[in-house]
């Protein structure tokens, strides 16, 4: 049942088996899952079913943030229901085997568990995401396997057959409203902000969330397990904040709470030529109509031998803001991203960065592509209106124009590599609840910088070598476009600050998520990866909260037996 926040009182207790604060998509999908096995759920959102501005300025960063990578909060945080589903592509992509291993790369930050703890609940977060198949390389998907990226072109030290796999978008608000109402086990409260986690005073066991309305109403929430489903900012926000009786925060007794910050490192510096235009350039779609798109990836032997970090590296258009490409199908596209209409074909965050330019618009010059180009910019502005705004189901992620000369700019997607001085933490500077806001701090080595001119440098040697084609460079210092290209637009992806470890002297959340030395507190959020993989998080953090919930719901069973 959704509860308004009018239904809570000053000084209620809500009282259930097991309280999941954030109702985003781990939250729905740990809340959802749960009920399936009888166990009561209070889901706790601070937003509403819409976005409400009070609701999203409780998550405002200090006002004097001032971090070069990091994007704004609002572009990468949101408080309602579904979270931030709501600001998503839709884009699913599974971390590695080789993520989990002990590499010599990342000795300060082990897995406590295998790539096989995580890769059974893959399905299950497929299903809850809608992304289909739990299957995310070409080569084991019959209607694709027979196809290559590049004509001929087979895996090497590079590999073109690794698979991204695209949501509908799912926004899981929307989309799981109606099992959240009638589900007879769970009750969401909207409009409920948790501002502590007070601990008995002995400190090794929670006794009471501390919760607020939007209007300052106060009560408290009592389980038997917590969970704390916020994003990774917030979740690390509120360990921080709770400091009753654990003056660093919970779970910081070994000092990393808030450290070891992580995104993805990312840019654009070059651009590949291939020497045959049978090339697949855009997403494809399986037997399912689910959108898939190939990269570029480097083969765990790589990695290990060079000591790299993990990366996927990816065709994109040239930028549209910019009319030089001479495309009337581009420059249609960002005309239209760029009016009132943008709002509602991208995310807010993919709608800044592809009208962002260094002047004004050159409206004028856009138009003369168009008029150019006028009998294919009206054949694609049909057809893909068609696909992402009035086909039901699945909506294209993209579009892609084919390069008339076969070359093609690159993506750069890179691990960041875990950092002690990438943090998140507390300032004195408070919201309208009363909580402390946070400031980031996001340190990238030179070594992130170094590996993404590295790794492009292998795919060029690789098409050299199979005479597919070559690189050509943008830039003689890769390095230095990486960190312009990542001013402002980092941390969309955030990991690593209550990270997993098998002690509390190495991390924040043990092997079940569970708080070291917290007894009933667990932390099912990206926050808890100990690395940051190649991939956007979104799809592992699910898979690793449906785990939470089976071994919540299990040790019910048998502590009931």
């Amino acid at each position: 049942m959704i509860r308004d926040p009018a239904e809570f009182t000053t000084g209620m207790t809500i009282e259930t088996d097991v309280v999941v604060v954030g109702a985003g998509p781990i939250g729905i999908s740990m809340a959802l899952e749960l009920a399936k096995s009888g166990v009561r759920v209070a889901l706790i959102e601070s937003g509403l079913e819409r976005t409400d501005h009070t609701a999203q300025e409780l998550g405002a960063f200090d006002s004097r943030q001032d971090d070069y990578f990091h994007t704004r909060s609002e572009l990468a945080l949101r408080r309602a229901i579904g979270g931030a589903s709501a600001l998503w592509g839709g884009r699913c992509v599974a971390f590695d085997p080789i993520d989990f291993e002990v590499r010599a790369l990342t000795p300060q930050s082990p897995w406590p568990i295998g790539y096989e703890d995580v890769e059974r609940y893959l399905q299950r977060a497929c299903d809850w995401a809608q992304c289909g198949r739990a299957v995310f390389n070409a080569r084991e998907i019959p209607e694709l396997a027979q196809r290559d990226m590049v004509a001929g072109l087979a895996d090497g030290k590079v590999r073109t057959t690794d698979l991204e796999r695209w949501a509908l978008p799912t926004r899981f608000g929307p989309e799981y409203r109606a099992a959240l109402n009638d589900a007879p086990c769970v009750s969401l409260w909207t409009g409920l902000t948790c501002t502590e986690i007070v601990t008995t005073a002995s400190g090794d066991s929670v006794d009471h969330l501390v919760i607020k309305s939007l209007d300052g109403r106060e009560g408290r929430v009592v389980a038997t397990d917590y969970v704390i489903a916020t994003g990774g900012i917030e979740a690390t926000r509120l360990l921080l904040a709770s400091d009753g009786h654990h003056p660093a925060g919970l779970g910081n007794a070994g000092g990393h709470l808030g450290r070891w910050y992580m995104t993805h490192v990312e840019g654009r510096f070059a651009r590949v030529k291939f020497n045959t235009d049978e090339v697949i350039h855009q997403h494809e779609r399986d037997n399912d109509g689910v959108y898939v798109r190939r990269r570029f990836t480097l083969s765990p032997e790589v990695q290990r031998e060079l000591n790299l970090p993990n990366v996927a590296v990816w065709l994109v258009n040239p930028p549209i803001s910019a009319p030089g490409h001479g495309s009337g199908i581009l420059s249609a596209v960002y005309l239209a991203v760029l009016s009132p209409v943008g709002r509602f074909l991208v995310a807010p965050a993919i709608r800044e960065a592809h009208t962002k330019t260094d002047g004004p618009p050159q409206i004028a010059a856009h138009l003369r592509n168009i008029v150019r180009d006028l009998i294919p910019s009206i054949r694609f502005a049909v057809t893909f209106s068609y696909a992402r705004l009035i086909r039901k189901g699945r909506k294209a992620p993209g579009f892609f124009v084919k390069s008339a000369d076969n070359r093609y700019l690159l993506h750069y997607h890179g691990e960041q590599l875990p950092h002690w001085e990438s943090r998140i933490e507390l300032t004195d500077e408070r919201d309208a609840l009363g909580m402390r806001k946070v400031r980031t701090h996001l340190h990238f080595s030179d070594v992130d910088y170094e590996s993404a001119r590295t790794a492009v440098e292998l795919i060029d040697a690789y098409l050299r070598e199979n005479g597919a084609g070559s690189v050509e460079w943008l830039t003689d210092d890769a390095g230095s476009s990486v960190r312009e290209f990542m001013r402002g637009y980092a941390g969309f992806h955030q990991a690593g600050t209550t990270r997993m470890s098998d002690t509390a002297e190495g991390g924040v959340v043990d092997a079940n998520l569970q708080v070291h030395g917290v007894r009933g507190l667990y932390v099912a959020s990206t926050a808890v990866l100990p690395t940051s993989s190649q991939a956007n998080p979104t799809l592992v953090g699910i898979a690793m909260g449906v785990r939470l919930a089976d071994h919540l719901a299990d040790a019910r069973k048998v502590g009931g037996s």
